[in-house]
């Protein structure tokens, strides 16, 4: 491929902020990106299946209703560390290709939770509230892939790497109340912030001195900036001290973003200097307001003497995702997209799913030693999305009193999924491929109550 290709296909997209058709969901992804593992050690260690549990400050975010209970204030932290490894591959008969690097890693450490939860005396049953802040779900990623494309036009070195900081958090501030000795009702505000900071660059080298130039580089970076808001309503059903019933309802998370983006370009000649006519660098500002659907969980408990056993299932219909003023991006005859025109396109390409999580704990009897296993599974939101896509997660953990007041958990998860992908969008040598993604993270959380 020539270098003026090169350019046609990479940089003017870039500069324009266009998108192919299969790039046309990018602003929407904001909902089916990263991973969404929810608040606390204890519930993330029991796979999230906590809105029929709670007990502590992080009932908050999974079930309100389930911060009754709490009889002393509560102050709660936690912190995070992320490992990500992600495997490239190229699906398609590529034979041109010769990859010598296609597996990346990267650590992410990050403080995640702090609230107070506050009971308020009564003469019967339960109130409380709490607020907080909560590091809900991770756009932290990475990609890094480099090869020699081998052919007859080309016959240069190429490579490609991707990294994302980012996180959609909340704060919030919530309260449940006993309304009946065997139910309780909650319900929480949620203000979302958040953001994410994308880099890639495309770099191609002419090993072999075979053109008139050295080295070719585009660095394009879009840096988000979130804000939303939301609320969640949610019960707790008693029905014996053996089974309890948690339900919630949450509203659509109605989001502002406002993204700022810029394309560097390079080309540098066999001469060592930077070709002017090719070289340039661009910038701009884009917002717009998209809002995710209706999100309805409800899940069940069963405790038995010194063993804690419960699942919880949330239906999402993802193809209701919505925005709320026109797209930030044009077709591919570089028209303005409409509100109408890629709500509609979203209906047609997003579905509904169910998330799954099962979860246990154990107690060891007069240790307050508490053991934990769970497993989540996260459905792709894409209706022609494969079975391999749908994210998978393993958990496992524990807690125990360090004294009276204070109680430590830890909580570790293994979760495991796909990307494909078609074909990387500086540039059209490189076909369908897949990402092959494995993620390990430690959670460290604490609770002290006086």
């Amino acid at each position: 491929m020539s270098i003026r290709t090169i350019l046609t296909y990479s940089i003017l997209p870039a500069l324009l902020l266009t998108f192919a058709p299969e790039k046309a969901s990018s602003q929407e992804e904001i909902f089916s990106l990263g991973m969404q593992l929810g608040s606390g050690s204890r519930a993330i260690a029991m796979g999230g299946a906590f809105s029929s549990i709670g007990g502590d400050y992080t009932a908050s975010f999974w079930n309100p209703a389930a911060l009754r209970g709490i009889g002393r204030v509560e102050v709660y932290g936690s912190l995070s560390h992320l490992t990500r490894q992600n495997d490239f591959g190229l699906l398609a008969n590529q034979a041109s290709f010769d990859p010598f690097g296609r597996q990346n890693e990267e650590n992410f450490t990050k403080f995640n939770d702090i609230g107070l939860a506050y009971p308020l005396p009564t003469v019967r049953g339960s109130l409380v509230f709490a607020f907080g802040f909560q590091r809900v779900k991770s756009y932290d990623s990475n990609l890094d892939f480099r090869t020699f494309n081998n052919t007859s036009d080309d016959q240069v070195n190429q490579a490609w790497r991707e990294i994302e900081h980012g996180s959609l958090n909340l704060w919030s501030l919530a309260g449940a109340v006993d309304v009946s000795p065997n139910v309780s009702v909650g319900l929480g505000l949620n203000f979302w912030a958040g953001g994410t900071d994308f880099e890639s660059t495309f770099f191609e080298s002419d090993r072999d001195d075979l053109w008139t130039f050295d080295t070719f580089t585009v660095e394009d970076n879009v840096n988000s900036d979130i804000t939303g808001f939301n609320a969640k309503v949610g019960g707790l059903f008693r029905v014996s001290p053996m089974l309890h019933l948690g339900a919630t309802i949450a509203s659509p998370i109605i989001l502002n973003v406002d993204e700022n983006f810029f394309t560097d370009t390079e080309l540098l000649g066999d001469d060592g200097v930077v070709d002017g006519d090719e070289s340039f660098f661009d910038e701009g500002v884009t917002e717009y307001e998209i809002q995710s659907p209706w999100a309805f969980s409800g899940g069940a408990s069963l405790h038995l003497l010194n063993f804690v056993f419960s699942g919880d299932v949330e239906y999402n219909d993802w193809s209701q995702i919505e925005y709320n003023s026109d797209p930030p991006f044009t077709d591919e005859n570089g028209n303005p997209v409409t509100e109408n025109e890629a709500n509609r396109t979203i209906r047609n390409t997003y579905r509904a799913t169910t998330r799954v999580r099962l979860g246990g704990e154990f107690t060891l009897p007069l240790t307050g030693l508490s053991f934990r296993a769970g497993y989540f599974l996260d459905p792709s939101v894409f209706q022609d999305a494969d079975s391999d896509e749908d994210k998978q997660f393993l958990s496992a953990g524990l807690g125990f009193l360090v004294d009276k007041q204070v109680r430590l958990d830890l909580a570790y998860v293994h979760g495991f999924w796909k990307r494909f992908n078609n074909g990387l969008s500086q540039t059209n040598d490189i076909g369908d491929y897949v990402e092959d993604i494995k993620v390990n993270k430690v959670f460290v959380s604490f609770a002290f109550r006086f």
